[in-house]
């Protein structure tokens, strides 16, 4: 199918209908993985930590592989990284003003924080010399699968019987009606097709709106793209808030962002290698996404492990200052 946006107009229709398509094939593609994967009797725990994860994450790794096939690896690591600021800054921000106290009580939630906060630091550090290779990418998703070892080895005990609850919850949100095998593998392909064809779409329209309006792929990937991509894991957020469950929220947020860096990124650094993205990326905007990530250390160490409403604002206070700085600074070596 070619896509050739004639103008602006057309370019803001294809990066909307990108949008949807992504976010639907991508519930899409969770429901059917999850009624396989039931099928199948995998465990809650696993399908929340592997499949739910995963699959809640693919319009990131989706628009990150078919950009970095068309040769825009500003908006393959861009959206990477904004990805992690939309889902820190953004959905726990909301999630804390609509559902506060938002409660950091989950087993391992500080093991799960520590190991997101040592995923940004490796974004930093493979990419320092602005350029992640194949070497790179087989060392995160090496960390992956460890993180995922490690996890759901602990899921035993009193902490195994919260996590399988919260999982429960996960599992819930993205339906729980049966199906057959055959359907929801019809429903698995379905919503890859769906997510391919978005990605396909939307990667075209933010590349010709760069264009036109003289803005740096690097921009568009790190508020528009990743902003869209970002939508799932906000509808996971408030399905999980509004019935009272908000470690879900948090849980699912801090696993997108580990496995945007680790898993994403590996993929991506694996299958085009070397990945050469514009340096302020690693350099700037990575630092940005470490230090509002710092921020949820916050309500982990403290004695509540809550994140109040007015910690939430600070959060979204803090992800508008970095939008405003980006803006501005944005001409500058782009």
């Amino acid at each position: 199918m070619d896509l050739n946006p004639a103008n602006l107009g057309w370019a803001s229709i294809f990066v909307a209908t990108g949008l949807v398509m992504l976010a639907g094939g991508g519930e899409v593609l969770v429901r059917g993985a999850v009624n396989a994967s039931r099928l199948l009797r995998v465990s809650p725990v696993v399908i929340g930590l592997t499949v739910v994860a995963f699959a809640t994450s693919l319009p990131e790794l989706a628009v990150s592989l078919l950009a970095a096939h068309r040769g825009s690896p500003d908006v393959a690591v861009g959206n990477v990284v904004g990805s992690n600021l939309f889902n820190i800054a953004v959905i726990i921000g909301i999630s804390a003003l609509l559902f506060s106290p938002l409660r950091f009580r989950a087993p391992k939630i500080r093991f799960d924080v520590s190991v997101m906060l040592a995923a940004a630091a490796a974004l930093i550090l493979c990419g320092w010399d602005g350029k992640f290779g194949r070497g790179e990418g087989i060392v995160l998703l090496t960390l992956l699968a460890v993180f995922l070892w490690i996890r759901i080895r602990d899921a035993r005990g009193t902490a195994g019987e919260a996590l399988e609850s919260d999982a429960r919850v996960v599992i819930e949100a993205h339906g729980s009606k049966s199906r057959g095998i055959i359907v929801s593998i019809a429903l698995v392909f379905a919503g890859a097709g769906l997510l391919t064809l978005g990605a396909e779409i939307l990667v075209r329209g933010a590349i010709f709106i760069a264009v036109d309006r003289g803005i740096s792929e690097r921009v568009i990937a790190l508020t528009l793209v990743s902003a869209g991509t970002g939508l799932p894991e906000l509808a996971t957020a408030i399905v999980a808030g509004i019935r009272r469950h908000s470690s879900v929220a948090i849980g699912n947020v801090i696993g997108s962002n580990i496995f945007n860096v680790f898993g994403i990124l590996g993929t991506v650094a694996i299958t085009y290698p070397p990945i050469k993205a514009n340096p302020r990326i690693i350099h700037e905007d990575a630092f940005w996404m470490l230090g509002i990530s710092l921020f949820l250390l916050l309500p982990v160490l403290k004695r509540g492990r809550s994140l109040s409403r007015l910690e939430g604002a600070i959060l979204l206070t803090a992800y508008g200052g970095y939008l405003v700085w980006l803006i501005r600074t944005a001409g500058a070596g782009s």
